[in-house]
């Protein structure tokens, strides 16, 4: 079950998180410490791994697994 308020921004070690709530969808922007968007995407539904898989590769594992943490409670 994917839970999420209207909007959430967090810090995960050098990177900033935004989790927004487009009303269909969930979409996910994620900044580096200086200030440049480093991924901006809808999450994915497929829980095969790919789209995980893609926000680790262009952040952290930690970032991907912060965000599973706080959507999939």
């Amino acid at each position: 079950m994917i839970t999420v308020n209207k909007n959430m921004m967090f810090q995960v070690e050098d990177f900033f998180v935004r989790i927004s709530d487009k009303g269909h969808s969930l979409k996910l922007a994620v900044w580096n410490n200086q200030g440049q968007k480093l991924l901006s995407d809808f999450i994915s539904s497929d829980h095969s791994g790919k789209f995980w898989n893609l926000v680790a590769n262009n952040t952290s594992d930690s970032v991907a697994e912060e965000v599973k943490k706080r959507i999939y409670s």
